[in-house]
């Protein structure tokens, strides 16, 4: 309930401090003491924070302005909410609130907060901020939001590009280290291993493509590391981008960001005991626990229609071309209720068997396949394979013995 209510307060206190006019900004320029400067955060321990955040503060002693331009912030009164979020249309937009507000937000959080100072010219430093305010405006504040290719970190690299064009060089060739997008994200998703599960489960082949030292910094953490290491050219020399960078604020070590003990892991691996205990009761007995692999192959064809419809039905570009379909199969949420008959249908029975040579195939070619399965898959598939091997010996018995009431009895 703790949590829940700090969760409330800091939503609030983002709403109040934004700074909704653009006319504020209109005509105004920055005085010669006026500082631009990256703003990186830390993880959160929830899973939208957990990647940590980037904005851009400017601050101008002068005239007392020091004000925060946030590119991860979205419109709760947005028409259709909900389904745009999860068909991939939701819109993004570039807010403004007090920095104040916003540092104070992120420490109720313990999410450390470091700044970079942009080491731009006077002249540099009036055209970044004509840039952020023309973004500003409502007209242009709005973006359709991607997590890999457009999002709170690659919207700043991209603006301070665009302001001055041939003018940046990242040296970042350090960065290259064979990562995918998927081997990105996966270093911050330690404290997350349900979060990990649902995002391999939900994200297809495209984010197992290897990524360019440039498109490290969609993470705001290398988008900070790529700043520290920039030059910008200022009156036919080069510079280094950045100035050192400072502590605003650090997270108390001594809070974890850990989640519990139950793994997916620990609890998928536990569950292919059971099934392989189950299955060994029900061969000694000479039964089929039906109700059990009616829920099961229930639950995995449901899995699959998900997956399904994020490939198919939303625009999600990292949703697509999802391999784990060879396991948790769709059609499966209609074939289970079939289950529940002692004796299979023919056509069930075909089903079954092609089904499961599927999803051993996919087993055994796991690592051939473009696309890097969850650990935690592995005993899923295994009780599939299992329970559909045992499935299809068990229907060719009963068939065998439909005909001999007196023994068939006994099974």
């Amino acid at each position: 309930m703790r949590n829940f209510i700090k969760k409330l307060t800091l939503a609030f206190l983002l709403c109040v401090s934004t700074l909704p006019a653009w006319a504020q900004f209109e005509g105004m320029l920055l005085s010669p003491q006026a500082k631009i400067s990256l703003i990186t955060c830390s993880s959160g321990p929830d899973l939208y924070a957990i990647f940590g955040h980037s904005a851009v503060r400017v601050n101008d002693p002068a005239t007392g302005l020091d004000v925060i331009f946030n590119y991860g912030t979205f419109d709760f009164d947005e028409p259709n909410f909900y389904l745009k979020f999860a068909q991939g249309k939701l819109r993004y937009k570039l807010s403004v609130a007090h920095f104040r507000d916003f540092v104070y937000s992120y420490s109720m959080d313990n999410r450390s907060v470091y700044e970079q100072e942009l080491n731009l010219t006077e002249e540099q430093k009036q055209q970044y901020w004509a840039f952020l305010t023309n973004n500003y405006l409502p007209e242009n504040r709005f973006y359709l939001y991607d997590f890999f290719f457009d999002n709170c970190a690659t919207r700043i690299r991209d603006g301070l590009e665009a302001t001055f064009p041939n003018q940046l060089t990242f040296n970042i060739s350090h960065f290259d280290k064979d990562y995918s997008f998927r081997n990105l994200i996966d270093l911050y998703l330690g404290p997350q291993p349900w979060g990990d599960f649902g995002i391999d489960l939900a994200l297809g082949a495209r984010i197992d493509q290897e990524a360019t030292p440039y498109q490290y910094m969609f993470l705001p953490d290398y988008l900070s590391k790529g700043f520290g290491n920039a030059t910008i050219v200022q009156n036919g020399q080069t510079a280094p981008l950045t100035l050192e960078p400072r502590v605003i604020f650090e997270r108390d070590p001594s809070i974890p960001l850990e989640g519990g003990w139950l793994t997916p892991q620990v609890l998928f691996w536990t569950f292919l005991l059971v099934v392989v205990a189950l299955t060994v009761a029900d061969f000694v007995k000479r039964r089929r626990s039906r109700v059990f692999d009616m829920v099961f192959f229930l639950v995995l064809g449901l899995l699959g229609i998900v997956v399904l419809l994020l490939w198919f039905a939303t625009d999600h570009q990292a949703t697509a071309y999802n391999f784990n379909l060879l396991w948790a199969i769709p059609t499966h949420a209609v074939v289970a209720f079939f289950l529940a008959r002692y004796a299979l249908r023919e056509w069930v029975h075909k089903y079954m068997l092609i089904t499961t040579i599927i999803t051993a195939v996919a087993l055994i070619g796991w690592p051939l396949w473009p696309q890097m399965y969850h650990a935690a898959f592995l005993p899923i598939m295994l009780a599939a394979i299992l329970r559909g091997a045992y499935t299809i010996w068990f229907s060719k018995k009963a068939q065998t013995l439909a005909q001999n009431p007196s023994i068939a009895q006994k099974i």
